[in-house]
């Protein structure tokens, strides 16, 4: 069934950032090895088995939290199938975070720097609230009508990403498929992917409006490049 749907463009901002961190030197801490993986000029390493997952929702109705859920489903069968251990784990959820306001904040702060100046390399500080969090990977489901976009937080770990997803308005606030679709392109960031040129796929960019028949999963699919990289960066050792 062809469906509708739409997300921000996320600006060339991000992307050149990730590649700035793709170069990647970490010691495994399940059994010490230190891996390196030549991929074009990008150096990856193995990265930990199960990455952690921390939700930050306003509220314990917010209807991205399902689609949080779907989302990081696809991608555990998408790694499944492509025989790599690497899972992104089932995430914690917390509602109505104490610091929330403050990341709320600063993620509008870098969504402004996104759009003002794409290719600046300065970035503002991430606040300690955020920084000091355990998970790898900080998804926060936005009270906020901005862009949704992954962002790699720098003086941590160099895989650590905050994810932001805005606050669906007009005809895509109620539309679970344009959550789904969101969040999975979001995720595929966090695991190193980057744009593409392709419209009807997942890690399409700049997205724009367009009709699309989602896969077998009901999701878009990945690109021959993209299951490579990922089969690579992630591959059993």
């Amino acid at each position: 069934m062809a469906v509708k749907f739409q997300w921000p463009s996320i600006h060339n901002f991000f992307d050149k950032a990730t590649r700035h961190r793709l170069a990647i030197k970490k010691t495994s801490r399940v059994n010490n090895l230190i891996v390196s993986l030549v991929l074009s000029t990008t150096t990856l390493q193995t990265l930990a088995a199960e990455r952690s997952i921390l939700l930050l929702a306003p509220t314990s109705t917010d209807a991205r939290l399902e689609a949080s859920h779907a989302a990081i489903e696809f991608w555990n069968e998408t790694l499944a199938q492509l025989e790599v251990d690497t899972r992104l784990g089932e995430p914690r959820v917390a509602v109505e975070w104490p610091a929330l306001r403050t990341l709320e904040n600063f993620a509008r702060l870098i969504a402004q720097q996104a759009i003002r100046f794409p290719n600046s390399e300065v970035y503002p500080a991430a606040p300690e609230e955020l920084t000091t969090l355990p998970e790898d990977i900080i998804v926060l489901l936005s009270n906020q009508d901005i862009m949704s976009f992954a962002w790699s937080i720098p003086k941590t770990n160099s895989d650590r990403y905050l994810v932001v997803i805005r606050l669906p308005r007009g005809p895509d606030r109620n539309d679970l498929m344009v959550s789904r679709h969101v969040l999975a392109h979001e995720l595929g960031h966090a695991l190193g992917l980057l744009h593409n040129n392709f419209a009807h796929t997942l890690m399409c960019g700049p997205c724009q409006p367009f009709t699309a028949s989602p896969g077998p999963r009901d999701f878009l699919p990945l690109t021959d490049n993209e299951l490579n990289f990922l089969r690579e960066a992630f591959k059993n050792r």
